[in-house]
């Protein structure tokens, strides 16, 4: 006998999906996991060719209205690789900052608004006990100072007017900056308090093991450089990334999945880098897993959200030292377009982001391949259903409970549907 979970819309998540899951209830297994995105193709792919170099970034960052910046950051630094353009230290440093206030402000609103009422057995952040929301709320509004120092960096909050390849077409005034990064350094100990209240409910046991993939450069918490690890145990440098981790097509939806070494599922995101890095963690943020006895390495889906909340930490203090060391000039070097071939891989919010780009001689664009962190999430998000639900249905068979169930799962992982759908190239 089988029985089918069928979830034609998941609720409180970036875009639009829908499950579908077969389990054997007689042999207590699940059959089958399909975590179908039914957003039509979007082909942002397609319409960067042709394109000039300086266009790409801004364009790129279209793909999503969370994950601007950081597609801009990317799409520029692979352009580089492509054109043989060294940019200064400095630039480096303000990307990395730009990056890391663009995961801290996604991270806040997936836990708070669409990801925490599950942990706390309500249906949205309304619901919430009056002195709880008020708390929540608070640290909600971070958000506000985050989107303005992204506004001072970027010229424009969610897609980015200034980041280009070379650096950028303008910097602010550093006063301007330092003030906002000073305020926002303050705001550490609201996201302290919350987790203090509400972190011991954001752990719920699972056994279950998967790979999982971050940046690491050996001596630090990287967001935009180093190369990418896998398990802790292999180094990949950025360039190999097609090597190792390959997409194919399902019939069921129209993202790709990715796999590593084209069969096995894998892991991106806050948890993978908190895996990877933890002993790179600011000793706030450590004390804070080692107080709520979380073990690291795992790959226990339900400990994303909260991995999430305390690499924001980490980020924000990270944040204000990186402005105080920042050099605003020169903000952008001069380069001669040149044929040639680049990829370049930076952290996203929701994981591993690769971009690649084939240019011409005038710097136009020939091809382009993206690669977002929820299209590798996809198999990982079905592996860990599958595990989940097989081990809930041997002690009960309540279908709209093992429905919650997989929706919580869902949402833990953070999909960014809109961004996982690609241009598929037919013969």
């Amino acid at each position: 006998m089988k029985k089918v979970i069928e979830i034609p819309v998941l609720a409180r998540v970036e875009g639009h999906g829908s499950l579908l899951v077969e389990v054997n209830v007689k042999d207590k297994q699940v059959d089958r996991v399909e975590f179908r995105i039914n957003e039509g193709a979007r082909m942002f792919e397609a319409m960067l060719i042709g394109r000039k170099a300086e266009e790409v970034p801004l364009i790129a960052s279209r793909i999503c209205g969370i994950c601007g910046p950081v597609h801009a950051i990317c799409a520029a630094r692979s352009l580089e690789e492509a054109m043989g353009v060294e940019v200064p230290d400095n630039i480096n440093t303000v990307r990395e900052i730009i990056a890391e206030l663009n995961i801290v402000e996604s991270h806040l609103l997936h836990v708070l608004v669409l990801s925490l009422p599950d942990f706390l057995g309500y249906n949205s952040i309304l619901e919430l006990p009056s002195d709880l929301k008020s708390k929540v709320f608070e640290v909600l509004r971070v958000r506000e100072l985050i989107g303005k120092c992204l506004d001072v960096l970027c010229g424009e909050r969610v897609h980015p007017k200034n980041i280009v390849p070379g650096g950028f077409s303008k910097l602010p005034v550093k006063s301007d900056l330092i003030d906002l990064a000073s305020k926002l350094g303050k705001e550490v100990k609201k996201i302290r308090e919350l987790i203090e209240l509400v972190g011991d409910k954001m752990i719920i046991e699972i056994d279950r093991s998967s790979h999982y993939v971050a940046l690491y450069d050996g001596k630090s918490y990287p967001i935009t450089y180093g190369d990418l690890m896998l398990d802790s145990l292999l180094q990949i440098p950025h360039y190999a990334f097609k090597k190792y981790f390959s997409e194919v097509v399902v019939p069921y939806s129209t993202s790709k999945k990715s796999l590593i070494y084209g069969m096995e599922s894998y892991m991106v995101g806050a948890l993978a880098r908190v895996n990877t890095n933890l002993k790179f963690l600011d000793s706030e943020a450590r004390e804070l897993i080692e107080k709520l006895g979380v073990k690291s390495p795992t790959t226990n889906p339900y400990l994303i959200p909260l991995a999430q909340l305390i690499e924001s930490i980490h980020l924000i203090k990270n944040i204000t030292r990186l402005v105080d060391e920042a050099k605003l000039t020169p903000h952008r070097i001069q380069y001669k377009p040149r044929h040639g071939m680049g990829s370049y891989v930076v952290e996203a919010p929701r994981g591993i982001l690769y971009h690649h780009y084939v240019v011409n001689g005038k710097g136009k664009v020939l091809y382009a391949d993206i690669i977002t962190p929820t299209a590798q999430n996809i198999a990982d998000v079905e592996d860990s259903i599958k595990t989940i639900i097989s081990h809930e249905i041997r002690r009960e068979e309540n279908i709209n409970r093992l429905k919650r169930l997989c929706e919580n799962i869902v949402r833990c992982y953070d999909p960014c549907i809109s961004c996982s759908v690609h241009l598929i190239m037919m013969k």
